[in-house]
């Protein structure tokens, strides 16, 4: 039997999911979100369960992804800030380029 190439595996999914948890902390700083917020985020989007959630931000807080201050808000930390600088710099420019390449093969078929 082959695997359907329109549901992501595991790993592709899982990226998915902490990309918009640490998007969501992102969007949401200053002055972060609460584990609550979080929480309700990612019932919306993904329909996960808050303990699902929960545990996404226990893995992200200890590998240096988030932090919590002393409000219980949760922020992204200096270096994770730097990294998703760079993700929307790339996206930016993957964005301009996809447009220009279908504009390529167009042209391509028609000659």
């Amino acid at each position: 039997m082959g695997y359907s190439t329109d549901v992501p595996d595991g790993a592709t999914q899982r990226h998915s999911r902490m990309m918009e948890l640490l998007t969501f902390v992102n969007v949401n700083s200053p002055p972060g979100a609460s584990i609550t917020n979080i929480q309700s985020h990612m019932l919306k989007v993904y329909g996960l369960k808050f303990k699902t959630t929960s545990e996404m931000v226990q893995e992200l807080t200890p590998s240096g992804a988030i932090k919590v201050d002393g409000h219980g808000f949760y922020r992204l930390t200096e270096k994770q800030q730097a990294a998703m600088k760079t993700l929307v710099a790339q996206e930016k420019t993957n964005n301009t380029v996809g447009p220009l390449i279908k504009r390529i093969d167009k042209v391509k078929k028609r000659t």
